[in-house]
């Protein structure tokens, strides 16, 4: 294989966060993590699946701790690791998180509905999503059904098209293929709109032939590989994706060339 492998969906915590977040995460997802939530555990991860670099994704369960995440997330971005902003919706001070975040250089934010209480195509969060989108920022959404909340789940595939149908323009990545298992709805929604999905949680979770026939009607243009790691593994992830048989030039377009197109400079991937 001679082309790059990026890791568009990642997470790590601060050192001692990990030693507590971890447990807590592992007993309300049900779920055991593959490494210890830490950014030197994830480059050992990244090093023996030969990932050169991951983007790391925080996510802001309080508004009042915006600010100290992109600190720290400020203070990891380099070679091996690229960081996105942590952001909140709902904080009153989000116009002055969003100027910390591009100051920071950051690419795009991480949101996550049920984490965050919020949906998606709230007409209330329009003006937020307005400011991302006039600064040329990615939203990442946490898509579909998560381990860690019963249903019924906020960032459902229909309500992310409705946004991306109130906002033209608005860079999208719906995690998830678009919606851990919400696929059907993501068929219905999704697929074919201008809106990124990343592979994260979802191989394994579908047939290999359904993963094969929704990258293909969406375009491999738009698919990005991701791994949800801490919590799935990502050698294992890589060679999942090889074993879809897609092709050289849709695999390195899925693996890095998307994920080259969608980070700017300065950051040098």
């Amino acid at each position: 294989m001679s082309f790059r492998i990026i890791d568009f969906h990642t997470h790590i915590f601060p050192d001692k966060v990990a030693a507590e977040a971890i447990p807590k995460m592992e007993s309300t997802s049900g779920h055991k993590a593959f490494i210890d939530g830490t950014a030197s555990g994830l480059i050992a991860s990244m090093d023996a699946a030969g990932i050169e670099k991951s983007i790391i994704l925080p996510v802001a369960t309080n508004p009042e701790k915006v600010s100290s995440i992109n600190r720290f997330g400020a203070s990891l971005d380099g070679p091996r690791l690229c960081v996105f902003g942590a952001f909140h919706p709902k904080a009153p001070s989000w116009r002055e998180n969003l100027e910390e975040i591009l100051a920071c250089g950051m690419a795009g934010i991480k949101l996550h509905p049920d984490y965050q209480s919020f949906y998606p195509d709230d007409p209330e969060l329009l003006p937020v999503f307005a400011a991302f989108r006039d600064n040329d920022l990615l939203v990442f959404f946490h898509a579909g059904g998560d381990l860690s909340f019963k249903p019924p789940n906020r960032g459902e595939p229909a309500r992310i098209a409705a946004l991306l149908k109130a906002l033209p323009g608005l860079k999208v990545m719906a995690a998830h293929m678009g919606g851990f298992q919400m696929w059907d709805e993501v068929e219905e929604y999704l697929l074919g709109k201008p809106v990124y999905l990343d592979t994260s949680f979802a191989m394994g979770y579908m047939s290999n032939q359904r993963m094969r026939a929704m990258i293909g009607r969406h375009g491999t243009e738009q698919v990005l590989f991701g791994t949800d790691s801490p919590w799935m593994d990502q050698s294992a992830e890589v060679e999942n994706l090889l074993l879809l048989g897609l092709g050289s030039a849709a695999e390195e377009q899925i693996f890095s060339a998307n994920a080259l197109r969608l980070i700017p400079e300065p950051a040098e991937i």
